[in-house]
């Protein structure tokens, strides 16, 4: 996966509209990418993480513990599902 790609997907863990960092610059990193790479870093950059803003109202409901027992369960299933993604696609 271009290195590139990283931007999106930090951005994503801010505002899930992050993602539209892929589609910068007159869709250079998009045509550089196979379809299963593209695939793969919109998958990540919608489920690896929350955006901060629900993770803050999930603080602020449940409290920070149990956010961040939530995010850190979503981060793990996000992870290993694309890893077994890329195992049988890539």
């Amino acid at each position: 996966m271009p290195t590139e790609a990283a931007v999106g997907l930090v951005f994503s863990m801010i505002r899930k509209d992050g993602i539209l960092l892929f589609n910068e610059e007159n869709q250079v990193l998009l045509t550089t990418m196979s379809t299963f790479q593209l695939f793969l870093d919109v998958y990540l950059a919608s489920t690896y993480s929350e955006c901060a803003v629900i993770f803050w109202t999930i603080a602020k409901e449940l409290g920070i513990r149990e956010s961040l027992l939530l995010s850190g369960k979503q981060i793990i299933t996000s992870f290993t599902s694309a890893l077994l993604l890329s195992m049988l696609f890539g």
